[in-house]
């Protein structure tokens, strides 16, 4: 018996031995490659990534307007800004392990003990960076709040949810630190293990208030990002939710080309580097802009702005014609881009001046006169009227209503001009609207329409940036979708720059660019971004000459519109040929006033201000949480301007929009020598065209052949005043 059971033990034995031995060449003969490769990966440490260095954006002439410098960031755990149940509880048992608040404490005195180090951390930041605990708490609620929206839109992919990446990550509370300031950093929150120190970079934006609208500013990668990641099959290119991209002007316009792609690498625990793939840059851009011309015209127009009674603000555009090339871009005011986080607030509610608003894309206006010469040409492409067609202004449109469809009345005497019998150019000369009204009688609004097509009005002008807006070409299918219907008032409306038509600082500059030159081109901003497509408008080359004249004589004849505020001396080589426009304009809502309950029953009323009803009734929303309101009474509460202008008539914005034409010293056109620079002046209710945006064209001009020199070349050598003396 005792034999039977020892031969049962030495079975069970050999053949547990057998298994092992099977086990052991399986992982060691069979399957060695994989283990041995899993043995491997337990030795190295995870991989790092490493960040791209973003491209710098240029001027025309090379100069550096927004780059990538080195610095250091104070950041923050997830953990502790949201205040994680989960994490907070891991931290307060690993804590009371490693004794941190003393020995023997129950979980809820280590637990009271942490939440007091973190207020104490959050009084050391504040004293670090100057700001207040509030400001820097409510930062980091923007950060849960974003992450948040980054955990439910990864869910919504996944199908389930889990924690996401940036859930274990610090979060830069404080940035940009220079090099002692880091060292000082380290010093003073080294006691706070959920805080780190860390190299980062930071984008540095060169150029000053002239060009913050242009430039454009970087913001966080949100969830509505990664849900339209179009790098999302790249994991070196895809976005991460630590990360920043454009989100306004160029920075915008050109994050494909800016943006470059992360490396990453991964060492042993023994410091042994495995893999490495490098980070690749972003493109450096180059603008077709010259920082020096802009910096000029908008101090230059500051000055002008500031100078009127009511106008808050205005615009300046300047193309080169012969490629479009955008040579300034100026919005009347700006901000410090360096103190946009500081001052948001401030612009935001400035619903006056607008600092904020990228005029010269983003808003568009009555083009008013300035469309007088493409009526004209409409009108004899057409056949509707003819060179030595005459149409004679009494003052009025039908001598039994002389109070309707009335010219323009001379500036300050409430007259009505009365211009006698006039061909085209001599109407554009003279600005007549009793011709353009006739003309547009005939042309119709389907032909009008359809010129103003040609020069780009309602679509983008090929820019590239985020804030440009179309304007509006009233076709009579937009009329339709509109509830209106194509009249002849209509087409003398449209005629004249009124009515629904309207049209960016950027489509103006381009119409006069078309005037020059009888060609349309798209404009360029972004040179890596060129559009190289163009057609010629249709017309004789004796048209052309006659729209011309008319331009010419505005400014050169000694009664044209324009002559007394913009006629420019011979002796700098040029003449302004251009068209004034005063376009009617509705006072813009600065505040709304809302009547509210609170949640306790008191009644209130509160003045939000917002130039939009959408945005006041948002603005409210979020500043007052749980009371009620009826959306029915929400009302203007202020407009600007608040005063009625002088002589009873409406308010306008001015015009003054046209080319430079090289002359002789007897002030006669150069033959052969084409228009090279075009321009529009904006300014927002700045009345007449001619009193008003006039003298800006004029002292633009000056500056236009001082910074680009005599052949007005954009590509000159900017000569400093050590170089070139007083």
């Amino acid at each position: 018996m005792f034999e039977i059971r020892l031969k049962i033990l030495l079975a069970l034995l050999m053949f547990s031995l057998a298994i092992i031995v099977a086990r052991l060449v399986d992982m060691q003969v069979i399957h060695a490659d994989v283990y041995r490769r899993q043995a491997d990966d337990a030795l190295l440490l995870p991989v790092r990534t490493v960040p791209a260095v973003r491209g710098r954006i240029l001027d025309r002439t090379g100069k550096p307007l927004a780059t990538e410098e080195p610095c250091w960031d104070v950041n923050v755990h997830y953990g502790v800004l949201s205040l994680d149940s989960v994490y907070v509880n891991g931290q307060v048992n690993r804590f009371r392990r490693r004794g941190r608040y003393g020995d023997g404490g129950t979980t809820e005195d280590v637990k009271r003990h942490f939440l007091a180090e973190i207020e104490a951390m959050w009084r050391d930041l504040s004293l670090f960076s100057g700001e207040s605990t509030d400001a820097l708490k409510q930062r980091a609620d923007g950060i849960c709040s974003r992450i948040s929206g980054i955990r439910e839109a990864v869910a919504r992919n996944r199908g389930f949810d889990a924690p996401v990446r940036e859930e274990r990550m610090h979060h830069s509370i404080i940035p940009g630190l220079d090099d002692q300031q880091q060292v000082k950093a380290r010093a003073v929150f080294g006691r706070y293990p959920w805080v780190s120190v860390d190299d980062s970079t930071a984008r540095v934006c060169h150029a000053g208030p002239p060009l913050a609208h242009v430039i454009g500013r970087l913001g966080p990668v949100t969830a509505s990002v990664l849900d339209e990641d179009p790098f999302a099959s790249d994991p070196l290119r895809s976005y991460l939710g630590s990360e920043r991209l454009g989100v306004s002007g160029v920075e915008r316009a050109a994050e494909f080309l800016l943006r470059g792609s992360r490396g990453r690498f991964q060492r042993t625990r023994e410091d042994v580097v495995v893999e490495c793939t490098p980070p690749v840059a972003g493109r450096d851009i180059h603008l077709t802009i010259r920082e020096d011309l802009q910096n000029r015209i908008y101090a230059m127009f500051a000055g002008h702005i500031e100078r009127l009674p009511v106008s808050c603000g205005g615009s300046i555009v300047v193309l080169d014609i012969p490629s479009r090339e955008c040579l300034a871009l100026v919005s009347y005011p700006s901000f410090d881009v360096t103190r946009f986080q500081q001052d948001y607030g401030t612009w935001r509610a400035d619903t006056r001046r607008q600092p904020l608003r990228f005029r010269a894309v983003a808003n568009h206006y009555a083009p008013g006169s300035i469309v007088k010469p493409l009526a004209c040409l409409a009108g004899l492409n057409t056949g509707r009227i003819s060179l030595g067609t005459q149409f004679t202004c009494n003052g009025y449109l039908f001598p039994n209503y002389p109070d309707r469809w009335r010219c323009w009345a001379a500036a300050g005497s409430g007259q009505r001009m009365r211009h006698g019998s006039l061909t085209a150019w001599q109407a554009i000369k003279h600005s007549c609207n009793i011709f353009m009204y006739k003309t547009g009688e005939l042309v119709g609004v389907t032909n009008l329409c359809a010129y103003f097509d040609m020069v780009g009005f309602g679509r983008t002008t090929g820019i590239g940036l985020m804030e440009e807006t179309f304007g509006i070409n009233p076709t009579p299918s937009w009329l339709a979708s509109v509830g209106q219907t194509v009249t002849p008032g209509k087409a003398r409306h449209f005629a004249i720059g009124q009515a629904e038509v309207s049209v960016t600082p950027v489509q103006a500059a381009n119409l006069m660019a078309v005037y020059a030159s009888g060609e349309f081109r798209f404009v360029t901003l972004i040179a890596e971004q060129r559009h190289d497509a163009a057609w010629i408008l249709p017309g004789e080359k004796a048209y052309w000459r006659e729209i011309n004249r008319g331009l010419w004589g505005v400014v050169n004849d000694s009664d044209g519109t324009a002559h007394r505020t913009v006629y420019l001396e011979p002796s700098t080589g040029y003449a302004i040929c251009g068209k004034t426009g005063s376009a009617e304009a509705r006072p813009w809502p600065v505040s709304y006033r809302i009547a509210y309950e609170d949640p306790q029953g008191r009644e209130g009323v509160a003045i939000q201000m917002a130039t939009t009803r959408r945005d006041a009734i948002s603005d409210f929303v979020s500043q007052h949480p749980g009371c009620a309101f009826d959306y029915r009474d929400v009302q203007v509460n202020e407009r600007f301007p608040d005063e009625p202008p002088e002589n009873g008539r409406k308010h306008s914005h001015a015009w003054f929009a046209g080319y430079l034409q090289a002359v002789d010293a007897a002030g006669d056109i150069l033959a052969g020598v084409p228009p090279r620079i075009a321009f529009a002046v904006m300014v927002e209710f700045g009345g007449s065209g001619g009193r008003t945006s006039g003298p800006v064209a004029k002292d633009l001009a000056r500056v236009l052949i001082d910074v680009l020199g005599p052949d007005l070349d954009p590509d000159s050598v900017p000569v400093s005043v050590e170089e070139g003396g007083e």
